[in-house]
């Protein structure tokens, strides 16, 4: 699982660079990144903020930053986008279509495909440092 995570990585990074060509100055993404609060349910905390944006030919967005949230169950319908993730804190049970669980904790990596239906329990406050490809009116 690893190893494809780290393959996926590369590709995501290879993809960027060659689509991108020369970037003026690197974008610092780190577990101490700030984020910004959104809507959420009363007593919950859900916040993200994206430190580099680029859209690439045929308006493909990709997004580098944080996403944080309490504990809670969110269900998602049909993700919008591409979403590669490394979880920096807490802890979350993602539940597929299917019924099949895993749990994610600090220091673990996976990538969400768009199209993608499931639960997100987070057991505990959690923090995860994303790269989205795509674009979406959420």
């Amino acid at each position: 699982m690893r190893f494809l995570c780290i393959t996926i990585t590369s590709l995501l990074i290879s993809f960027s660079n060659s689509i991108a060509g020369d970037s003026s100055r690197i974008a610092v993404i780190d577990s101490t990144t700030p984020t910004k609060a959104l809507m959420a349910k009363p007593g919950t905390y859900l916040g993200e903020t994206f430190t580099f944006e680029e859209t690439h030919s045929g308006d493909v967005k990709v997004q580098v930053g944080v996403w944080e949230a309490g504990m809670g169950e969110l269900t998602l319908e049909n993700f919008p986008f591409t979403e590669y993730v490394l979880m920096i804190s807490g802890s979350v049970i993602v539940t597929e279509k299917d019924g099949t669980s895993n749990t994610y904790k600090a220091g673990d990596t996976f990538v969400i495909p768009k199209g993608w239906s499931g639960i997100w329990d987070v057991q505990e406050r959690m923090k995860k440092q994303i790269v989205r490809i795509g674009s979406a009116d959420i």
